[in-house]
């Protein structure tokens, strides 16, 4: 029954709801979908960068030449690479540091970050071994630290990683600018004044034997020095690692070195921003595998890239998963950025789902028991009436039932009732009659018309 002062639209009358109860249902299922979709994208990845910055070392260094095989391999994923020249490992270390700064990824030296500077990067990768390389005039071709003080010292560049790896070990053995001559000179000219007698002994630091190591090996007198302590430095610097050199690994005609070699190393990590981007880290990772897994110098087949902890500088934690289970399946089959669109699609609709289906489901329950409320509170009350009029004693006045019975009749004519669920509501007021009936037979009374319904 509907209202006779008003004509239902379409909806009241095929759902049974009116806009506003509608609306009462409607908005906070559209709440719930709403807030499950902005926690999704609150803890959603925004879509990887279209262009990284990465910090390398001087140009036509051996850093900068690497950071171009990356580059390389982003850029045929997608992803722009733009390096950075700098001066060294220890250049990159700040660059990677700065607060607002730029630089998402660097090649720095393990045990050269400060505890404030390992809490703003993650090791994506350790690609390889780098060695200390000590040239020197010696007759027994060993060296030991302690015995350099007071003497002329090649000890890297400033910002290079040889300098900032090598300081420590120096003040270890009570070498410092006070005591003896530091000269912070770059690898060719710091060979250039061994030649000219104008240095003791020269530091190096290349995971390979460069030209410039090669050049000192010719100056006359120069060796390669051992370090005959290289056990001590691991125990007190838990990054460094001894590496051995069998006679002639680095010529074999010549036979250089003319004996085997104990060296003092550490590792070549490729570290990031803590905020770096999840693709960009497995990018990252798979750049490092083709380039640094094959055998080399000091290095197995194999034995790198790994993400053994070697420093302050934590693991990261996205590196390790990638490299434990690999790419998706989407990733495999897929460009990086349709893999990405697609994976976003699917983390948006999972909790939209787990929101949006239990709602469908539930819904059309709901919607029935509001549109049959009227219904159920009618006969609640029918009940009742019917039980008052089986105790009232014959000829006993029932006039109080019969105008409550009116009052029924009276709301249901103001009812918007759906369609779908009229026949309910005619069954309601047969039943109404059934009562008032058996009310007026009990009263002794002739029985009363229907209250006649509105359209």
């Amino acid at each position: 029954m509907f209202r006779a002062n008003g004509k239902p639209s379409l909806f009241e009358e095929i759902t049974g709801l009116s806009k506003v109860k509608a609306l009462l249902v409607a908005v906070p299922a559209l709440f719930l979908i709403a807030a499950s979709i902005w926690i999704a994208v609150h803890f959603l990845h925004p879509m990887p960068p279209r262009k990284i910055l990465m910090a390398t070392g001087p140009e036509g260094s051996a850093l900068h030449q690497l950071g171009m095989r990356y580059a390389a391999s982003l850029e045929r994923q997608g992803i722009s690479v733009e390096l950075s020249p700098s001066r060294g490992t220890a250049h990159n270390l700040e660059l990677l540091s700065e607060p607002d700064g730029e630089v998402i990824a660097g090649f720095i030296i393990a045990g050269t970050a400060s505890p404030e500077q390992a809490q703003q990067l993650v090791n994506v990768s350790s690609l390889a071994y780098v060695p200390l390389w000590c040239l020197a005039r010696s007759v027994s071709g060993d060296i030991k630290l302690a015995e350099l003080k007071g003497k002329r010292l090649a000890v890297g560049a400033p910002g290079s990683g040889l300098n900032a790896w090598l300081a420590p070990l120096l003040a270890a053995n009570a070498i410092t600018a006070e005591n003896t001559m530091l000269f912070h000179l770059t690898a060719e000219e710091s060979v250039r004044e061994l030649a000219a007698d104008r240095l003791d002994a020269v530091f190096l630091a290349d995971a390979t034997p460069v030209p410039h190591i090669l050049a000192a090996l010719e100056v006359p007198g120069v060796r390669l020095m051992n370090f005959s302590r290289a056990d001590a430095y691991g125990r007190r610097f838990p990054h460094i690692v001894t590496l051995q050199l069998p006679s002639g690994t680095i010529d074999l005609a010549r036979g250089i070195p003319d004996r085997p070699l104990s060296l003092i190393g550490t590792s070549l990590m490729l570290a990031a921003r803590t905020d770096v981007h999840p693709t960009v880290v497995d990018l990252l990772v798979d750049a490092a595998r083709d380039t640094h897994s094959r055998q080399s110098l000091f290095e197995k087949r194999g034995e790198f890239p790994h993400l053994h902890a070697v420093d302050d500088v934590p693991v990261s934690e996205q590196a390790e998963v990638y490299m434990r289970d690999g790419p998706s399946l989407l990733r495999r089959y897929l460009p990086l950025w349709a893999a990405d669109a697609i994976q976003r699609v699917f983390i948006l609709a999972l909790p939209l789902l787990a929101v949006a289906l239990p709602i469908i489901r539930y819904l059309p329950g709901l919607l029935d028991l509001l549109g049959r409320r009227h219904i159920f509170r009618a006969y609640a009350r029918l009940r009742r009436i019917d039980r008052a009029v089986r105790a009232r004693r014959p000829e006993e006045p029932v006039d109080d039932l019969l105008h409550e019975l009116d009052y029924i009749e009276e709301d249901l004519a103001g009812v918007k009732e759906s369609v779908l669920k009229a026949g309910e509501l005619y069954t309601l007021r047969l039943h109404l009659g059934v009562v008032r009936k058996a009310a007026m037979q009990r009263s002794g009374a002739a029985p009363k018309p229907a209250v006649a319904a509105a359209n």
